[in-house]
């Protein structure tokens, strides 16, 4: 009796003994997986495994985290798509636990494998190639190291080699749900982000919204098995727009299913801009040849009047004294004297336009400069307006032409009263601001007019181009053209049924070489 109940103790002793050093500890496993059928199989290919492994089983992104909160896992497996997330999306969430994962997926995609790869997945298998000992082997694989395997990593070479990191293009690949499932380094630059910040994100949160249509349509011809290119805006991290040239070619499984689409992305932004230039040299050596020859033409017909004009007055001053009866009036000289200096004034800006400033360039304090503007111009422009001025007290003297400057200045605050019909407040503010490393002075005029729509301002200093019944469309263009001879910049900024901005930047630095360079670069424009 007491050897039988010793026998019994020594074999539970025992039996302890080799479940602790012997026999594995069992592992916990974090099964993703929506679909019933899918866990179901899953459960009882690991329920046959040798191993002890233990299942447990959340059917959503969310619910895997609420999961890792509670509790610790060994090895997560993880379907691709789920409800409320897909697999790469997942794997960068902040919650998301160091551990080993295996993906799991309907399709045989390698570009999924490569981006799971780039988030640290051991191994990604498809779904009808887990039966046997697949899943159980590939679990235990990845317990016992993190390293990718070499089935991954040979699959890894074959995608990679020669290809995409040494490409000077940028390069992505798109899902059947037009997530991003492949990228390489040259993408992440192009658009400001981390390589690994764009794995699982959906392409159209980089598109311009205005051009998702073209996409779509573009998209539609990818879908038939055609390859595409075409132009669109993508949109950066830091909401830069970059112009693109995409090239788009369409990817099929084994069986010769559609399954989603390839993209080399060529940056054309700069090439846009130089294009830009280059139409606006064309256009303004265009208007400034047309210009100069106009001009030249009626100067000189109003020399003439303007002489024949002179000869009058003397002969009427000599017809008076000498008592003949009867004469014209000096009034009606005069208008006609005052018609042909607007004339005159309207020739000056057509050569204007047509050459390069000359700066005659003082020393000064920009708000004084401003105090004297508008102590100069006519009354009858501020007659209703009330003008209110924010001027900043720590605002270096510089180098500017001061005559040209006030010609800007009163143009900018005539077209601000006729905006607003001579009714309402134009707002005149000056700071000190530093870009980057070079220092400004900012000047705003700000009024409460009726605004101007974007298609306008894309326009607004182009010679010649105006809105208004009566206007030559010269005076925003000159304002530019004096601007850019100062090495400054200028800018409109318009809200319709609100007001206009202009702001102007000129540098702080010293401008004495402004005409010398400045003359160069408008020359070789006009």
């Amino acid at each position: 009796m007491w050897l039988n109940a010793d026998f019994w103790k020594f074999e539970a002793l025992f039996c302890e003994f080799i479940k602790i050093c012997i026999l594995p500890e069992s592992k916990k496993i974090l099964l993703v997986e929506d679909n019933p059928d899918d866990v179901f199989i899953i459960r009882r290919i690991l329920s046959k495994a040798t191993e002890g492994l233990e299942l447990e089983v959340a059917t959503t992104g969310a619910e895997a985290l609420e999961k890792f909160s509670a509790g610790s896992f060994d090895c997560l497996v993880l379907d691709y798509n789920l409800p409320d997330t897909n697999a790469l999306e997942f794997l960068q969430h902040e919650r998301f636990p160091d551990i080993p994962t295996i993906i799991l997926t309907g399709l045989k995609d390698e570009r999924l494998l490569t981006g799971a790869l780039k988030l640290g997945v051991v191994n990604f298998l498809a779904k009808d190639e887990i039966s046997g000992d697949i899943l159980p082997n590939a679990i235990l694989n990845a317990l016992s190291s993190k390293q990718k395997s070499q089935f991954l990593e040979q699959k890894k070479e074959r995608i990679y080699e020669g290809l995409m990191e040494s490409m000077g293009q940028g390069l992505f690949a798109l899902d059947l749900n037009n997530n991003i499932v492949l990228t390489n380094q040259r993408i992440a630059e192009i658009l400001d982000y981390q390589e690994f910040e764009l794995l699982g994100k959906p392409v159209f949160n980089l598109i311009d919204a205005r051009e998702i249509e073209t996409f779509w349509n573009e998209y539609s011809k990818i879908k038939s098995g055609k390859k595409t290119n075409f132009e669109i805006t993508l949109i950066s991290k830091t909401k830069n727009e970059i112009h693109a040239f995409i090239n788009q070619t369409p990817l099929f499984d084994n069986n010769g299913v559609f399954n989603g689409s390839l993209s080399l992305v060529t940056d054309i932004t700069n090439l846009k801009e130089i294009e830009k230039k280059l139409r606006e040299t064309e256009k303004l050596t265009m208007m400034s040849q047309l210009a100069s020859e106009v001009a030249h033409e009626i100067r000189n017909p109003l020399a003439v009047i303007k002489s024949g004009l002179y000869l009058l007055r003397k002969t009427l001053s000599a017809g008076r004294e000498a008592g003949l009866e009867p004469f014209p009036t000096d009034e009606g000289i005069s208008r006609i004297d005052r018609a042909v200096d607007r004339v005159e004034a309207y020739v000056d800006n057509l050569l204007n336009l047509s050459k390069p400033p000359s700066l005659n360039l003082k020393t000064v304090g920009i708000n004084a400069l401003i105090e004297e503007f508008l102590a100069e111009i006519p009354h009858e422009i501020f007659s209703n307006i009330e003008v209110v001025k924010e001027l900043g007290d720590d605002l270096p003297q510089v180098k500017v032409d001061t005559e040209k400057l006030k010609q800007v200045f009163i143009n900018l605050t005539k077209n601000a009263s006729e905006a607003m019909q001579g009714k309402g407040k134009i707002q005149i503010n000056t700071c000190r601001l530093q870009i980057i490393e070079k220092e400004f002075i900012q000047l705003t005029f700000e009024d409460t007019g009726y605004g101007i729509s974007e298609e306008i301002i894309e326009k607004i200093f182009d010679p010649f181009y105006t809105t208004k019944t009566k206007g030559t469309g010269l005076g925003l263009a000159i304002c530019k053209k004096i601007i850019d001879a100062h090495q400054g910049k200028i800018e409109v900024k318009s809200r319709v049924g609100v007001g206009t901005t202009i702001v102007i930047w000129l540098p702080i630095s010293s401008l004495d070489n402004t005409k010398q360079i400045v003359d160069k670069s408008l020359c070789f424009m006009i």
